[in-house]
């Protein structure tokens, strides 16, 4: 499914972003009331373009900082310096490209390291082939923040890799990271001000690549003492019931071998495939990282991931056991129920599961 603004909408946008450069052009007294309203349209395109926070923050600051001194109908006159946010705001809204709602399983994993000295990227394609790639800061890279070299490595690796994503037809990647910033970040696709040109930089690099971009933060210690001091039920630490399962088992007649989401504690099946950090005896890590195919999976996802799952999970077609929440308030609840041979509904989950640690 695509989406892009209607040919009446992208013409009231044009006409009001038009007449609100040429305002700021000859400097002309605003109230801060019509700025804001104009960053409120802007906004409302988020979900066809996702990078809306990057290109609103001059304006965002420039509205919170008269605001605190004025009132909402009091003039102000804006800065020439927001003009280039403006333009590109402009060049967008005229081209109204479409933009894809599917979000595609990843066909390839981009491992990034950033050290004092230069980076390295390592390449994972499904046929298990490695690519590395590697190089070192010049005199003024050296200078950056730990943070700028990682979000610059992750750069450089796409760049670099630019070439065979087009060649092998890839579409979609998952970047893995040691910088949680970096990931939260690319993820949210917005950043502070020191990153935020970093950002942009590879935001663009993907859209002219055609590529999707997944990312994942790969644990250290620090995290890992972190993890064992919070709760971690929602992030897929409790299991289910070993007695629950063999009885569904053989109710359906079928017996699983490998078990998606799963930790090397909490896993019910020899095979399992590592909900986060890396775990000793995995079959691979990222259970999106893949195809679900060619095996019987027992599916029991974090709740944060039953939407991503149940998007696999149609598309694939797998033969498995999927294990949810009944939730019927939640988006993806119309899509449980109609996809499913036969479903059963134990009772409450405190019944059949098992708590995670805390």
């Amino acid at each position: 499914m695509y989406i892009k603004m209607t040919d009446l909408r992208q013409q009231e946008l044009r006409y009001q972003l038009r007449r609100f450069i040429s305002l700021i052009e000859k400097q002309v007294p605003i109230k801060i009331k019509y700025l804001a309203s104009i960053i409120d349209k802007l906004k409302f395109l988020r979900v066809q373009v996702k990078e809306v926070s990057l290109y609103l923050k001059l304006m965002d600051s420039a509205k919170i900082r008269e605001r605190k001194n004025k009132q909402w109908k009091k003039n102000m006159i804006l800065r020439k310096q927001i003009l280039p946010e403006l333009y590109w705001w402009q060049g967008l809204i005229v081209r109204n490209q479409e933009m894809t709602l599917e979000v595609r399983i990843p066909e390839a994993v981009m491992v990034s390291d950033a050290s004092p000295k230069g980076w390295g990227m390592n390449l994972e394609l499904q046929t298990g082939d490695i690519l590395v790639q590697h190089g070192k800061w010049n005199k003024e890279q050296k200078r950056w923040a730990s943070n700028e070299k990682e979000m610059e490595a992750i750069y450089l690796g796409l760049f670099r890799y630019g070439q065979v994503f087009k060649e092998l037809q890839i579409k979609a990647i998952l970047i893995r990271s040691d910088s949680s910033t970096a990931v939260q970040d690319l993820a949210k696709q917005r950043a502070g001000k020191t990153l935020v040109a970093e950002v942009k930089k590879i935001v663009k690099l993907c859209q002219q690549l055609r590529i999707q971009t997944q990312t994942q933060h790969i644990l250290g210690i620090s995290n890992k003492i972190i993890d064992a001091l919070s709760s971690l039920s929602i992030q897929g630490d409790y299991s289910v019931k070993n007695e629950i399962i063999i009885a569904l088992c053989q109710a359906r007649e079928i017996i699983p071998t490998l078990d998606l989401f799963a930790t090397g504690e909490n896993k019910l099946e020899d095979r399992f495939v590592a909900i986060g950090e890396k775990e000793e005896g995995e079959e691979w890590l990222n259970t999106f990282s893949r195809p679900w195919q060619e095996e019987i999976f027992r599916i029991h996802q974090p709740i944060p991931k039953i939407g991503k799952a149940l998007i696999a999970w149609e598309k694939f077609k797998p033969k498995s056991i999927m294990i949810a929440l009944w939730w019927p308030g939640q988006i993806w609840f119309t899509s449980l129920l109609p996809d499913s041979s036969r479903y059963f509904i134990p009772g409450k989950s405190s019944l059949f599961l098992n708590s995670g640690r805390r």
